[in-house]
């Protein structure tokens, strides 16, 4: 039988996922809504414990097919929103801590509105574990993966102003 590439690399097959998989799909099939959950706009949940059954989702899915998944237990998923103007915003969420290549600190989310009435374009970045003194910032889209460089481990603040730098003309 053939191992999943995860298995592996020894990648935790839930904070992999979670990054690469369910939280990518979730902010692209509700990126007005995620935006505004974000914000603060709708109180009926609170957005870490959306993100927190989001990360519990994955958990259950990866189970289905693989019983002995390794479960990482958390209590929430803190964020940071980081308003650039009225038109752009940068939400990074912080992860459990990587223990392997490809699991990630952090996962960077940009907002892009063009007006008030369309969802906004959004671009996905993570900080992925590279080595104990090195992390990679990437960029996941539909088609790739982008490796934008590698860099220091980063604080919230400092990847931020990495993905800015990015993103900014």
């Amino acid at each position: 039988m053939e191992k999943d590439s995860t298995e592996r690399k020894g990648i935790r097959n839930q904070h992999y996922f979670f990054v690469q998989s369910f939280l990518y799909d979730y902010i692209h099939r509700h990126p007005f809504a995620s935006l505004e959950f974000f914000n603060g706009l709708f109180l009926q949940h609170s957005m870490e414990e959306s993100l927190k059954g989001i990360w519990d989702f994955t958990y259950s899915a990866i189970q289905e097919s693989d019983p002995n998944v390794e479960r990482i237990e958390i209590e929430k998923l803190p964020y940071t929103v980081s308003v650039i103007d009225e038109f752009r915003t940068i939400v990074v969420i912080t992860l459990p801590d990587p223990l392997s290549m490809t699991e990630s600190y952090y996962v960077g989310i940009y907002y892009q509105l063009i007006d008030k009435r369309t969802d906004p374009e959004i671009r996905y970045f993570t900080l992925e574990y590279h080595n104990i003194r090195k992390s990679a910032l990437c960029e996941l889209s539909e088609c790739k993966h982008t490796l934008w460089g590698f860099t220091k481990n980063l604080s919230v603040d400092e990847f931020i102003e990495d993905i800015k730098s990015i993103v900014i003309d």
